[in-house]
């Protein structure tokens, strides 16, 4: 990661067609699924345990992305169209949280079923919670290597994703609270390091359990609707899209220390200000 921007104030009124760029991000979203496994048989190793990393990767897979975008699940089809808006208009490739948050539910309920269960075919308390922990630590940990391998990550705050309050916005959503935790403690890579080479909200409703925590976005940039519009408008679309992705291909072919610029460099430029 090198940065990270907090977005306040979008919804569908940004787009000048909502579902045009829906659609785009689906296609997206689809394209980057991992493959859902019916059996668990191709992770379990000699000893009868599991492959947990194994596990991990096909169940939560990493994807070659430019952008992290955190967002509440309630937020899923605004943040997917945001996310198709970023790759038509710029070419940058985005990772939603959410395409792999469903994954979560999928692989629990298959290991209960294969390990939580008595002889009734009941569900053990104390073994649905073991279980649970595996799913989540695999889940937190892929969420992680993703914010790490992201160069920009963005936070998409709505009333959906924070509740207000007078001093310290507070959050009920445990994935948001700790991806941007992760924000803060992941160390900051230079641009060089993504350029040269190149972690679910649970679907859970918290209308029975409802835990806040206080949620410190201070050392996120400030990303607003007009910045968006004047990013879109800076960037000179008509000469070609670079993607990350291509970036380290192209320069490589120039003989001069002159580095192309990606869509990302000109929204960081205009910020620079605010970047610490």
């Amino acid at each position: 990661m090198y940065i990270g921007f907090e977005l306040k104030k979008i919804d569908k009124t940004f787009f000048d067609n909502f579902n045009y760029y829906l659609n785009i991000g689906n296609k997206t979203l689809r394209k980057n699924k991992g493959t859902i496994q019916d059996t668990l048989d191709k992770f379990i190793n000699d000893n009868g345990s599991f492959a947990g990393d194994k596990m991990q990767s096909n169940w939560f897979p990493q994807i070659n992305a430019d952008i992290f975008l955190s967002h509440s699940h309630a937020d899923k089809d605004l943040v997917i169209a945001f996310g198709g808006w970023l790759k038509e208009e710029f070419g940058l490739e985005c990772f939603i949280d959410s395409c792999i948050w469903g994954y979560s539910e999928n692989l629990q309920k298959l290991l209960d079923n294969n390990y939580s269960l008595d002889e009734d075919g009941k569900l053990i308390y104390r073994k649905v919670l073991e279980v649970s922990s595996h799913v989540h630590m695999m889940l937190n940990t892929a969420l992680m290597q993703m914010i790490d391998n992201c160069e920009c990550v963005i936070f998409i705050n709505t009333p959906k994703s924070v509740r207000p309050r007078d001093v310290i916005n507070k959050i009920v959503s445990p994935w948001i609270y700790s991806e941007i935790g992760m924000t803060k403690l992941i160390k900051k890579k230079t641009i060089d390091e993504y350029r040269i080479q190149k972690l679910y909200e649970s679907k859970k409703e918290f209308s029975d359990l409802s835990i806040e925590y206080n949620l410190d976005t201070n050392h996120l940039t400030s990303l607003t609707i007009n910045d968006l519009n004047h990013w879109e408008k800076i960037y000179p679309k008509k000469t070609g899209m670079i993607s990350l992705r291509d970036y380290t291909k192209v320069n490589q072919k120039t003989s001069n220390k002159k580095y192309l610029r990606t869509a990302l460099d000109y929204l960081y430029e205009f910020k620079s200000s605010q970047i610490i």
